[in-house]
């Protein structure tokens, strides 16, 4: 057999395997027959590759379905529980947070903690990192550990650009991978684009294939779904919407433009805008002021709100989204904010709608545990070879 040709039926298998998976874990437990019935394989097919699954560990029998007449009870299927951990750590400038599940999205682990790291190297991050990956498997004796890290920065092939850590162009993945040996497969991702990614995976299976994420908190970020993939861009900058210019020459941005969405719907600036201040129940606060009819909250609101419209407007006639999902202290306050960021003023395309985002702060965490179980997902074979 030709190379060319080994490799198309590498990839064939490959796909197949993925059918298969993606079917378990969209439908749960499945005889084989229903897995044929939904992915249009054929019976022998499956069963062959099944086989293969179980032998992973990636598929396993949990018992037997009757099938109403007097036919043979059905043998159902489901994803292993042991095979992969997927693991999803969270990077923030004051702590690091670890989520662990099996393939099936099934927490087993759960942890945050301070890192006690003031402007850390590279590889100080990736050794603390590293310790709190190897501390959430523990003794789980995972055939693949898959790792994602949500990062507060832009991502390019392992290379990470963020303010928040002063870093410009850092190679934090090979750092992670001097600090994991044996670990794998490993990828950064973008905290705003993992946060995306959890909310899609809540709407998806309701038919939502496109969607636009913005969130609020020390300043705006967010992410891009376009028929059901997360986009990234050139450099894994794609989403950004947060740094969109709405004020030519207006407030500098850390970014090193001026006038960014941002630096005029942050918490920050919201609490500023309201009178409020610094308060340690801000967002609480503002609501419970709009609540009241306050009108200096209400104004503020307003205009965060239009200023989110304009981006997001200019957004929809680019991607055209069915969903515009607020997170942070967005989604706290959509009540206010959503009416006016939901209104069609162009009257071009149909109509989406605003809602306020299903996960809380965790959101980047349960994004990369479900970003490292898609890995092996899409890929099953990576269970059987190096990374």
């Amino acid at each position: 057999m030709k190379d060319s040709e080994a490799a198309d039926v590498l990839s064939l298998r490959r796909h197949n395997l993925s059918l298969v998976l993606h079917h378990l874990r969209d439908h749960g437990q499945s005889s084989r027959i229903e897995v044929s019935g939904d992915t249009g394989l054929g019976a022998g097919a499956v069963t062959s590759l099944v086989g293969e699954l179980i032998g992973y560990g990636l598929a396993e029998e949990v018992g037997l379905r009757g099938t109403g007449s007097a036919g043979r009870p059905r043998r159902l299927l489901t994803l292993g529980h042991n095979s992969v951990a997927a693991v999803g750590v969270r990077l923030d400038p004051t702590f690091i947070s670890v989520r662990v599940t099996d393939l099936a999205e099934r927490e087993r682990y759960q942890e945050q903690a301070p890192h006690g790291l003031t402007a850390p190297t590279v590889d100080e991050a990736a050794k603390a990192l590293a310790e709190r990956v190897t501390l959430a498997v523990g003794d789980w004796h995972a055939r693949t550990v898959s790792v994602v890290v949500a990062v507060p920065g832009w991502t390019d092939r392992g290379i990470v650009t963020s303010v928040p850590f002063g870093w410009r162009l850092a190679p934090l993945l090979a750092a992670l991978h001097e600090h994991l040996p044996g670990i794998g497969p490993v990828a950064l991702v973008n905290d705003g684009n993992l946060e995306t990614w959890a909310e899609y995976q809540s709407l998806r299976l309701t038919g939502v294939r496109d969607l636009i994420y913005l969130a609020g908190g020390l300043g705006a970020g967010g992410g891009v779904v376009v028929d059901g993939r997360l986009v990234y861009g050139a450099h894994g900058a794609a989403g950004e919407l947060g740094h969109l210019e709405v004020e030519p020459g207006g407030l500098p941005c850390p970014c090193g433009r001026r006038g960014c969405l941002e630096r005029y719907v942050s918490l920050q600036a919201l609490l500023e805008r309201t009178g409020i201040g610094e308060h340690e129940r801000g967002v609480e606060e503002i609501a419970e002021r709009a609540e009241r009819g306050d009108p200096a909250t209400l104004r503020a609101l307003r205009e965060a709100a239009e200023r989110i419209h304009s981006v997001v407007m200019n957004a929809r006639m680019l991607l055209n989204p069915q969903v515009v999902v607020l997170g942070g202290h967005f989604g706290r306050l959509v009540k206010w904010l959503g009416p006016v960021i939901a209104q069609d003023t162009l009257r071009v395309s149909p109509p989406f709608e605003v809602r306020a985002a299903g996960h809380g702060r965790d959101a980047a965490l349960h994004g990369a545990t479900c970003f490292a179980a898609a890995a092996i997902l899409d890929d099953p074979l990576l269970v059987t070879r190096p990374t």
